[in-house]
């Protein structure tokens, strides 16, 4: 199993690390700058179904309808369980779990989501980007391995 380089992986946690950290204290232009510029974001929620984002204003709209909630701040999402596959020409897929938190002072924290994402990573001018991320809840096509029992 081929895995990047560990100062790429490094590097590549750490992009992680900063996505979740802008999204949760709402640093909508450091969220961005984490996406290549021709980056997309595939997201399926059960409220909006599925939205496609080409782009970074596509994103900033995207990111928006988290930020601009008067309910957002006090989410903290994590991550966890990574494998890397090696797509080729300085790609790699990101494969994880997330969920996310949400926190009030005086009140135990509640799991509002769960879900995974697939990442693709590639570098732009030398550093780590996000070049599509699709966002999909713990259901459906990644459960298929129990339906065919």
């Amino acid at each position: 199993m081929k895995r990047p380089q560990p100062a790429d992986e490094l590097a590549i946690m750490e992009l992680f690390a900063r996505y979740y950290r802008a999204l949760d204290t709402g640093d909508t232009e450091g969220y961005l700058d984490l996406y290549t510029a021709d980056g997309e974001v595939v997201e399926e929620s059960e409220a909006r179904g599925i939205e496609v984002c080409k782009g970074r204003e596509e994103i900033r709209k995207l990111v928006l309808k988290f930020h601009d909630r008067a309910d957002f701040p006090g989410h903290q999402h994590r991550y966890s369980n990574l494998i890397f596959n090696d797509l080729g020409g300085g790609k790699w897929e990101v494969l994880s779990y997330a969920m996310s938190t949400h926190f009030h002072l005086g009140e135990p924290p509640v799991v509002t989501w769960c879900g995974h994402v697939r990442d693709v990573v590639a570098q732009e001018d030398g550093v780590w980007k996000f070049a599509s991320k699709e966002i999909m809840p713990w259901a459906g096509k990644v459960l298929d391995g129990f339906r065919k029992r």
